[in-house]
């Protein structure tokens, strides 16, 4: 069974009413046991952090670093994060952009239980030199470099998000933000569920194009396949095409390998995939040598509907994520076992098609030869 999604609030280290800071009792919880230090300033109750999800920790630590007062802009996987796409991998420390060369590195927290924060440079567009950057940042604005800035004017199709569905979406700095260093403000909706207090909570994060051209040839080709094909599955419900999505923002792909690996990636990646799973599976299909699949093809069996994930020519591939039962009630609003007793008449339904099916789970991905044999045991073609 998964952890138990548990609150996490956090709280400031401040100056009370009566005049006298929190930190010192705050600190005195902490020495109890009973409250953790999570960024410098920042507390959380013990057991909420102990007891919650892992994704939700993660979140809570970009909180924290925001009211820690952070100054930088969230980049790369915690940028994409902020803006709702998925990763197949939580990232072992929180990103964030800084125009302070000295900070670059990994600063850890005081009680390095959250997520240490790696600080990055900004990165520059071609044509654009670090005289010229500092030069903006001496003038207090980017005069000069504001046509090299897509990120000031517009954010384009691919607009902010957030984790949570029901939060906000940000709006684009318009305060003359030196080239390569463009954000957008998120509204603090997006983690105020960490805090009782989001008063000055202030969520700087790179526009998403650029977060996604910094970050995803960066990855391993798995990583990168899940984060595209939900940010595709973004822009073709726009209508409109990857090229028109980024074309402001090519400048930042630079090096011949960065752009390589984009190209395989974003070649690779399919809107289609509805989840991480169904992504990740076509990668190790592919890796295992097998034809690519058909993906969420329709099927009508006695006046019902029914997609399927995976089909090749008389074969229905399925990617079961145990989500869909241990969270049946949350997500569909039925018991577990209403769930499975569904999926079995719906896999009922697909075979009387004359179809087999083959199904597979987190395991068999995490264990490629298991895939492998049980594709070749229910003939899936080899490509």
């Amino acid at each position: 069974m998964e952890p138990h999604r548990a609150e996490i609030t956090l709280v400031r280290a401040e100056l009370d009413a009566r005049g006298l800071h929190t930190g010192t009792s705050l600190s005195r919880k902490v020495s109890q046991g009973s409250q953790l230090r999570i960024r410098r300033g920042v507390y959380v109750e013990s057991q909420s952090w102990s007891a919650a999800l892992p994704s939700h920790r993660y979140n809570a630590s970009m909180a924290a670093v925001a009211l820690a007062g952070s100054a930088g802009v969230f980049c790369r996987e915690s940028a994409l994060i902020l803006h709702g796409l998925p990763l197949l991998k939580l990232p072992s420390e929180v990103h964030l952009r800084t125009l302070h060369r000295s900070q670059v590195g990994v600063h850890r927290t005081p009680g390095r239980l959250s997520y240490p924060t790696r600080l990055h440079e900004p990165p520059l567009p071609r044509g654009v030199t670090r005289a010229q950057l500092r030069a903006a940042l001496a003038a207090g604005s980017a005069g000069a470099l504001a046509s090299e800035n897509p990120g000031v004017s517009d954010p384009g199709v691919l607009g902010p998000g957030a984790p949570d569905a029901a939060a906000s979406p940000g709006e684009p700095l318009t305060d003359g933000s030196p080239a390569g260093f463009a954000r957008q403000i998120l509204t603090p909706d997006c983690l105020r569920s960490f805090t009782a207090d989001p008063a000055g909570l202030i969520v700087s994060v790179e526009p998403l194009p650029l977060a996604l051209l910094d970050t995803v040839p960066r990855m391993p080709f798995d990583q990168a396949v899940v984060v595209l094909d939900a940010a595709l599955a973004r822009v073709a419900e726009a209508g409109v095409s990857v090229d028109e999505a980024l074309r402001c923002w090519w400048p930042y792909l630079r090096g011949s390998r960065l752009q390589k690996n984009w190209t395989r990636a974003v070649v690779f990646a399919d809107p289609r995939s509805a989840s991480v799973g169904e992504s990740l599976s076509r990668v190790r299909i592919s890796e295992l040598g097998f034809q690519a699949p058909e993906l969420q093809n329709c099927l009508w069996v006695e006046g019902r509907r029914y997609w399927v994930d995976f089909e090749w020519d008389g074969i229905v591939g399925e990617f079961d994520g145990r989500h869909k039962y241990l969270r049946s009630q949350e997500l569909f609003g039925i018991s577990a076992e209403e769930a499975l007793y569904r999926e079995k008449r719906r896999e009922d339904a697909i075979r009387s098609t004359g179809r087999r099916v083959v199904r597979w789970s987190w395991d068999d991905l995490h264990h490629p030869h298991a895939l492998r044999d049980r594709l070749t045991r229910f003939g899936v073609p080899r490509a």
